[in-house]
Formats: C-alpha cells, structure tokens, sequence
C-alpha cells in the first residue's frame, strides 16, 4: 500500500538480484566463444565504457599498429569493462571537470590499456565492489590477460589491463 515501501523493496531486491549474478558468475565456469577483434575496437570498447559510467569524456591515446588483433569473446570482454566502469562515480568528470585518460600501446606479443583515473573518480571500496572487480578480473584472466590496479604517488588510481595478441 505504501509506494515508497515498494519502490525501497524492489530497489532492494534488485540489488540483492545483482550481487547473486555477480557471485553466480565468478564461481561458474566460463566458456568463450572467440573473435578476431582489432586491439582499437577494444581499447574504443573501454573508453565507451568508461565515457558512459563517468558521465564525461574519456581521452584515449592509443598507439596501436591497425594491424594488431586479439582473438577474444567480445561480450565477456564488454561484460568485465562494464564490471570496472561501476566501480567509477557516476557523473564525476562532468560535475569535477575532471579528465579520465586511457593509453594504450601494443608491445611484444599483448596490448596493454593503462587507464589514469583521478581518485575522486574511484567509488570507496564495497564487498560488492569488490566481487565485481574479481569477476572482472577472471574474465580478463580467461583471456590469458591480466588486471592489476595501482595507487600513485599524485593521488591517481591507475588500472591496468593486458591482454595477449594474435599472432
């Protein structure tokens, strides 16, 4: 009978739905269904990601040869960008003016995306934030990629991402 009761239970349970996804999806198995993919599609896949979580642009500076590719599951790896992207405060570079910047560069046999996120950018630390980074972190992984993510010395959170290269 109350609305807002309602509106409280359904958010509730949304939240509640989310999280056992999210648990659900770190303990099952995963299974990748691969494609060619050019490395600056993926690097424009995480700055569209990122772009749409911070409610601002997003500077990318890639330096990655037109004919680098990596053999990925393109939905499992838009499915980790966006596990990272929530972990950003929404509307913080248009509300701050604050720059967010991807850099990627090809090296060796993988690309590496550094991105460059001021602190006020980065959420607090949750239980649930923190699945979604692990979750995150094992579909990069099941890519034979990796995640890392680093304070610096300027205040910055700098996350990492490697993914191999085809050869």
């Amino acid at each position: 009978a109350d609305s807002a009761t309602a509106a409280a239970l359904r958010s509730t349970t949304r939240t509640l739905e989310d999280f056992l996804q999210q648990v659900i999806d770190y303990f099952s198995p995963v299974s990748l269904v691969l494609q060619h993919v050019p490395a600056a599609e993926v690097a424009q896949g995480l700055v569209r990601q990122l772009s749409d979580a911070v409610g601002g642009a997003v500077r990318l500076d890639a330096k990655l040869p037109a004919e680098s590719s990596l053999l990925v599951d393109p939905g499992r790896l838009a499915r980790s960008f966006s596990l990272l992207a929530s972990r950003l405060h929404d509307g913080a570079v248009s509300a701050q003016g604050i720059a967010v910047r991807v850099v990627g560069e090809a090296s060796g046999r993988s690309i590496r995306l550094t991105v460059m996120l001021p602190a006020a950018v980065v959420a607090p630390q949750s239980s649930e934030s923190e699945v979604r980074w692990a979750v995150a972190e094992k579909l990069l992984e099941t890519h034979g990629g990796s995640l890392r993510q680093h304070a610096i010395r300027s205040g910055e959170v700098l996350w990492e991402i490697v993914l191999p290269l085809q050869p």
